[in-house]
């Protein structure tokens, strides 16, 4: 398991674009010319300018953005037209925020935002390739595999009064950094349909990491709901390392008129064997992994939490904040009408960000190639008075070498090498994934 959307955010910059010489004629935002490497794109083969990007890249001239807005909430990633029809993008969620406020909005363009995307698909595609090689090699592999919580629902009787209280699971992972579990669905049975907003927490982040809104349509059913990217690492870009996490909602804000309906079972030890024996062989192997803890506090401690006023405003327009988990109080015996499905698995993002430099040269060769190659068929047949001064001939051989030859060669071969050549050790990182002799972090030239 790897966690794309950490692994694109920090090594988003680990290599860069150089500017063009010409910013009147071609320009792209000073955030992609960042790089952590001193690597730049353009080093890696000749065709790598920016005027032969742009010759791929579509057509922008007919693309219309938004006006920004101070009434409107934007998310992070969206992209407004200002003064003078100059592009502005998101770096956090927002609103009423003016876009000359740095910390909030960054100047843009399409080709900006066009090449962004396809350095995060080379970069993505580079850290696959190496975690799928890890995976073949069984330097790690999946613990735990779609699996809920609890087998069945609770009766439809068995329902639970709301008394304002925000209630859910709190939910403590192993210590170990090498592990994190993934959400795959989350369950619901509620007496009445409609909107319910779920809220992920952790207890060393102020606001909530994951907010979702899920639409109930049925009485009394359990209704499963997918959910995509919710993640509960041990440690990872929004949390910092050991406390729990939080699946939770206020009572106050269900449906009018809906309750709970609770599944009859004590959560301070396993389920019956007997019973059930493929829960309780479930519970056995996801309780090596996580401790559940079903708790409830009263809402007006939770609403009560306030900040300064120069706390980060992200924060202050949250719906929810952390709490005093003081206040907590456990009850054993429900569920609140949550059930979840996990996967629990080895997870070497973390190692993946810290040994980040490593992976500058593959990240590198793996865009050149797939830039080639995209030159080489140019899907948006686009030329002008930029065109690419080669053949698709010329470029695949580039890419591919002689194919004629016994000898490798070509782009295709560097970069076939320069995976060959990250050999990061991550055996001894980690007592339960990743256990044995560490024999540290090994490199060789080519």
């Amino acid at each position: 398991m790897i966690r794309a959307i950490d692994i694109q955010e920090k090594l988003m910059h680990l290599v860069g674009w150089e500017q063009s010489y010409d910013t009147t004629d071609l320009q792209i935002s000073d955030a992609l010319t960042e790089s952590e490497s001193g690597i730049y794109f353009q080093q890696i083969h000749p065709l790598l300018t920016l005027q032969n990007m742009s010759c791929i890249a579509p057509d922008f001239k007919n693309i219309a953005y938004p006006t920004y807005s101070e009434e409107i909430a934007y998310k992070k990633g969206n992209v407004v037209s200002g003064e003078n029809k100059q592009l502005y993008k998101a770096l956090k969620d927002c609103e009423g925020v003016s876009l000359e406020d740095g910390e909030y909005w960054m100047p843009t363009n399409p080709f900006s935002e066009w090449l962004e995307s396809k350095t995060k698909v080379s970069i993505q595609k580079a850290i696959s390739k190496y975690a799928t090689d890890k995976m073949v090699k069984g330097t790690y592999k999946q613990l735990f595999e779609n699996r809920t919580l609890f087998d069945g629902t609770g009766r439809i009787t068995n329902t639970i009064k709301n008394q304002n209280n925000l209630v859910g699971f709190e939910i403590v992972p192993i210590r170990s950094k090498g592990i994190t579990t993934k959400i795959n669905k989350i369950g619901l049975q509620f007496t009445e349909p409609g909107d319910y907003e779920i809220y992920i927490m952790h207890s060393s982040n102020a606001a909530p990491i994951y907010k979702l809104h899920l639409t109930k349509i049925r009485k009394n059913a359990i209704e499963w709901f997918k959910v995509d990217n919710v993640f509960l690492p041990y440690e990872g870009l929004h949390n910092d390392a050991g406390g729990s996490w939080y699946i939770c909602y206020f009572q106050s804000s269900i449906p009018e008129g809906s309750q709970a309906i609770r599944k009859d079972r004590d959560w301070s030890k396993g389920p019956c064997n007997a019973c059930s024996r493929h829960e309780y062989e479930a519970w056995r192997i996801w309780s090596k992994y996580l401790e559940v803890h079903p708790f409830y506090v009263n809402e007006e401690l939770v609403r009560a939490v306030h900040f300064d006023e120069d706390f980060n405003y992200d924060y202050e327009k949250q719906p929810i904040h952390m709490w005093d988990i003081e206040n907590n109080q456990y009850k054993y015996d429900t569920n609140f009408g949550i059930n979840l499905e996990l996967t629990i698995s080895c997870d070497i993002t973390d190692f993946i960000i810290e040994q980040k430099m490593l992976f500058a040269d593959v990240i590198a060769k793996q865009l050149a190639v797939d830039m080639l190659r995209e030159f080489a068929f140019n899907a948006n047949v686009r030329t002008n008075r930029h065109s690419i001064n080669a053949s698709r001939l010329d470029i695949l051989y580039e890419v591919d070498g002689d194919s004629s030859s016994m000898k490798k060669s070509g782009l295709s071969y560097q970069l076939e090498l320069a995976y060959k050549a990250i050999e990061l050790s991550t055996e001894g990182m980690d007592r339960v994934c990743l256990p044995c002799i560490n024999h540290g972090v090994k490199y060789r030239t080519i």
